[in-house]
């Protein structure tokens, strides 16, 4: 006959061992990495060979600041080699890597595409600074403004709108996009400045409100840059960061049928699948560890024409489809 005792015993400890195994999870669980996002080719059209680019200037914008988005666009396929520095003595810091090296990820997307690799050509500026269509634009009113800059097929028209523009889901849904008004033909990018609008959305990481699109959390009145802006403007260093992804993305996916992970009507393209990511160890909320300024402290991760200083988002490699990080 069995004894009650001991069942009762032996239920005890079976439901203390059940308890444990609940409750005694690793510590290093939340440290999960999820698998790397993969980039499928969906045999659609990418740009390739010559492509050339037109902004558009929508609102006010300085000298400086139009200078900043040049010297970055002509950076992204240099006509010649950037000087290389020689000297004696001990050896200093690498030098950082060039914008042309982080495009060189688009480039390999494209020869995957079995296409030849994209050489961006700065075509033309052209500035609306009296803002013809008002201070409130609709998305198909942005279309219509890259219409105007009369780009072939091929090539990518750009509409910059100033911090006192603002655009239908700006803040709220996105701080830029690309698309294309047929397919074949030019492909348009809009990025608009937030500087006074949701810097903390999409001028992060120069700006300390959140980085809330990557969950970041402050202490309670903290203030001050979570990174100091490479040009001294964090309405278009944060601009630049948006607009390098969106250029990317419509290389790589113009018209809805290159390279993407996820649903085509909402497409997680190569310069969106490692969000947040600027440098190693990042993780939601920090950028990564980038590159400071001695001088002036100022955080970057390449450098381009005129020696002047960016922060490029990670982009996916397509190889191991891991996050190429410019270091």
């Amino acid at each position: 006959m069995e004894n009650p005792a001991g069942s009762f015993a032996a239920g005890c400890r079976l439901l203390l061992a059940l308890l444990v195994i609940a409750f005694a999870r690793p510590c290093h669980s939340s440290l999960y990495h999820p698998p790397p996002p993969v980039m499928v080719y969906h045999a659609g059209a990418v740009l390739d060979g010559a492509v050339p680019v037109s902004v558009l200037y929508y609102g006010a914008f300085s000298p400086h600041q139009k200078a900043v988005v040049a010297d970055f666009l002509l950076s992204l396929s240099p006509r010649g080699r950037q000087p290389q520095h020689h000297g004696f003595g001990a050896p200093g810091p690498a030098p950082a890597p060039s914008v042309a090296r982080w495009w060189e990820t688009v480039d390999r997307y494209v020869r995957r595409a079995g296409r030849d690799p994209p050489r961006v050509l700065l075509a033309s500026q052209v500035h609306d600074e009296a803002c013809s269509l008002g201070r409130t634009l609709s998305r198909l009113q942005v279309e219509r403004l890259a219409a105007r800059l009369g780009v072939a097929p091929g090539g990518v028209a750009v509409v910059l709108t100033a911090a006192d523009v603002a655009v239908e889901g700006q803040c709220s849904s996105a701080c830029g996009a690309h698309g294309a008004s047929a397919p074949g033909g030019a492909a348009h990018v809009w990025v608009g400045n937030a500087a006074v609008q949701c810097p903390g959305r999409c001028a992060w990481p120069f700006h300390p409100a959140e980085g809330a699109a990557y969950g970041a959390r402050h202490a309670p009145g903290r203030r001050g840059e979570t990174l100091r802006a490479p040009n001294g403007d964090v309405g278009v260093d944060g601009m630049l960061v948006n607009l390098a992804a969106m250029l990317a993305g419509a290389v790589t996916n113009p018209y809805g049928h290159g390279f993407f992970q996820g649903d085509a009507g909402a497409p997680v393209e190569v310069a969106a699948a490692c969000p947040g990511v600027y440098g190693r160890g990042a993780y939601p909320g920090y950028p990564g560890a980038v590159r400071l300024d001695t001088v002036t402290g100022v955080g970057y991760n390449v450098v381009g024409r005129n020696g002047r200083k960016y922060l490029v988002p990670a982009l996916v490699d397509p190889d191991n489809y891991s996050c190429v990080i410019m270091s």
